[in-house]
């Protein structure tokens, strides 16, 4: 018997182009988004993620990506996803909590999409 991954969450469309759209918050290890209304937003295409809110704009090809896993205690008690990557002049590890959903699911659509979930 074959898993199935968990369905996607309702907050997780993907466009024409297949760009996996997810709202949320973010932390850089110096500063978090926090609130009722989004203050980030997580785009994921098969070649790159890209985070962008008040905290900046950031673009990571998946090659530069080396793990993606469920975030820490800080900032948000175990929910969330840690992007862990290779890119120069970027904090080496960002977060990003959806608003919706959960991390396991996004996890799992992260890696059907070709990152490395670790």
């Amino acid at each position: 018997m074959t898993a199935t991954p968990p369905p996607t969450p309702p907050s997780a469309p993907q466009d024409a182009a297949g760009t996996l759209r997810v709202e949320g918050h973010m932390d850089d290890g110096v500063g978090t988004t926090f609130g009722h209304v989004p203050g980030a937003l997580l785009m994921v295409t098969p070649d790159e993620l890209r985070l962008k809110g008040n905290r900046g704009d950031f673009r990571i090809p998946r090659t530069e990506v080396t793990k993606l896993t469920r975030s820490s205690l800080y900032p948000w008690f175990f929910r969330g996803v840690r992007i862990h990557h290779r890119v120069p002049g970027l904090p080496p590890v960002l977060r990003f909590n959806a608003m919706s959903g959960s991390t396991r699911a996004l996890l799992a659509r992260l890696g059907a999409l070709g990152f490395p979930i670790g």
